[in-house]
């Protein structure tokens, strides 16, 4: 176990961070106008973003398959074939001007799957690189890191998409994908505690995570609250373009991004400052009040300068609830099990923003924009309530430690 925070294998660990959210938002943007300026259809586009997101339905079976293994191996060959699959179709589109749609889509699919084994592979990796002590400085610069990345790439992705060509953007994005897999090979992970038999299943190993996570109310509505957070934001997506219709419009929006961006940013660089004096269930409640009493004043303040205040508040609100709660899972749930355990949590909040926008698809021009805002908030606001009255049931971390390893260890 490190001694510092400050480690060789954690600064890597930061710059791979940086690449990979870098790397989505440049290549989001790229990938998309590449598609468009191909077919034309915003169809095609949402399709191919479909083909990107379809694996994450496959996310327990993968955060299975990572607690059986050393976390380089997925980490390094998500950043490997990533990398790859860019350089392929970002090489033909630069070579011959198009791509093949079946290609874009079929790389598209095999990007997905490539991150849904890094996903889970990277939040289980962190409690192994640092301090005990620093776990929660280190989730809070992680997610400052992660979130100025974002904020540049999507930046810097819109530049060369404009400036040169999407193509461009893609290849550059693979090449940093293999540089990043090569730097990974510097990082020193300790061997990892094995949970499961050889004989179990990855069904029975996804069972056995959900049975450990049951056995704490606080680790149970983790998933809820992320599945929530997720879900509260869908009126935001649906509906602040359309009031900012005849105003602000596409650049009111786009501000109110780069202070969402900005409130995320101060929260975590000041969660990080905090560290582990930060206490971190009372975060996570203070967090959800902020986020339902930042949906009610959206619906007052929907223009700008007001505008890009709440939506600042909106980002403290994300990061103070986004950082404990990874912090609480890497602290109670034993290393062989943070894979399968961090799946879980990345399922059902990958769930909650569809499944609110597919619900709110029918009825949100029928209905006055206040009435969701308002329910938004409000369900947010008593989630708070809810969590508190579990996380004060709860005061003391129960033993989660699988009988099974408790007679091997005695």
């Amino acid at each position: 176990m490190p001694s510092t925070l400050w480690n060789r294998s954690f600064v890597i660990w930061l710059l791979g961070t940086a690449q990979s959210q870098l790397g989505s938002a440049l290549a989001g943007i790229a990938l998309s106008f590449l598609v468009l300026h191909q077919t034309g259809s915003a169809g095609q586009m949402a399709l191919t973003l479909a083909c990107a997101l379809a694996p994450n339905l496959l996310l327990p079976l993968a955060g299975a398959v990572v607690d059986r293994m050393n976390l380089k191996v997925p980490l390094i060959g998500a950043d490997v074939a990533r990398g790859l699959l860019q350089l392929t179709v970002g090489g033909l589109a630069l070579a011959w001007g198009e791509v093949p749609l079946w290609l874009v889509n079929g790389a598209a699919v095999l990007t997905g799957l490539a991150g849904i084994f890094a996903g889970p592979a990277s939040s289980a990796a962190v409690p192994a690189l640092v301090p005990e002590q620093e776990l929660t400085r280190a989730n809070g610069l992680i997610g400052g890191v992660s979130q100025g990345a974002w904020l540049l790439g999507t930046l810097v992705g819109g530049y060369l998409v404009t400036a040169f060509s999407p193509a461009l953007a893609i290849v550059l994005d693979g090449l940093s994908f293999l540089v990043m897999g090569a730097l990974l090979v510097l990082v020193t992970l300790p061997p990892r505690e094995r949970s499961s038999e050889t004989s179990e299943s990855l069904l029975d190993s996804v069972i056995s995570g959900l049975q450990l996570m049951r056995r704490s109310r606080v680790l149970l509505f983790l998933p809820v609250i992320a599945l929530l957070l997720n879900a509260s934001l869908a009126p935001v997506q649906v509906l602040l373009p359309k009031l900012l219709l005849g105003g602000a419009a596409a650049a009111g929006y786009g501000q109110y991004l780069a202070a969402e961006s900005a409130g995320m940013l101060a929260a975590s660089a000041l969660l990080a400052w905090i560290g582990a004096r930060l206490p971190l269930r009372r975060t996570v409640t203070l967090g959800l009040a902020l986020l339902g009493g930042a949906l009610f004043l959206l619906i007052q303040f929907a223009a700008p300068p007001a505008l890009l205040g709440v939506g600042a508040l909106l980002g403290v609100a994300i990061a103070s609830i986004n950082t404990p709660i990874t912090t609480l899972m890497q602290q109670m749930v034993p290393p062989a099990f943070l894979g399968r355990t961090f799946s879980v949590l990345m399922t059902v909040a990958t769930l909650g923003m569809p499944v609110t926008l597919l619900a709110l698809a029918p009825v949100v021009d029928r209905y006055p924009a206040a009435l969701f805002f308002n329910v938004a908030g409000g369900v947010t606001l008593l989630m708070a309530l809810a969590w508190t009255v579990v996380a004060l049931s709860e005061r003391k971390t129960p033993d989660l430690m699988p009988e099974s390893q408790k007679a091997g260890a005695s």
